[in-house]
């Protein structure tokens, strides 16, 4: 990869921290914060994943802008490989978010459950 390439992705990957940070502010006082995390990791995921096109010499380019650019500009449209690599990003992101959403889910059951019987000694679900 040449040097003005990997200034280039240095600037790209810069300037996509910057708005995923700005949305992070804007939205941190969201009511549902799980919708806010998920929204965030699933740009980031599609901003920043690298693709590779078919062609043999070619360098890895950030996925969406990718995506974009050879459904508007190329004749056959965006290349199966991107599109493969646009939709994977996107549903690993959604993946941890269930992951992440359900442990959280089972955390807060077992620390209600948990405070219910530190209030209630007597209390017992079988």
């Amino acid at each position: 990869m040449s040097e003005d390439f990997q200034f280039a992705w240095m600037i790209y990957v810069a300037s996509t921290l910057v708005v995923l940070v700005a949305g992070w502010w804007f939205m941190r006082k969201w009511r549902w914060g799980w919708l806010r995390q998920t929204l965030l990791l699933l740009t980031a995921a599609v901003l920043l994943v690298p693709a590779k096109t078919s062609l043999a010499e070619s360098v890895a380019m950030p996925v969406l802008p990718l995506f974009v650019y050879q459904t508007l500009f190329e004749e056959n449209g965006a290349a199966p490989e991107v599109t493969a690599n646009l939709v994977f990003a996107a549903g690993a992101a959604l993946a941890v978010m269930v992951v992440w959403g359900l442990a959280s889910l089972l955390m807060r059951f077992r620390s209600d459950r948990r405070r219910r019987f530190d209030e209630d000694p007597y209390f017992n679900e079988q």
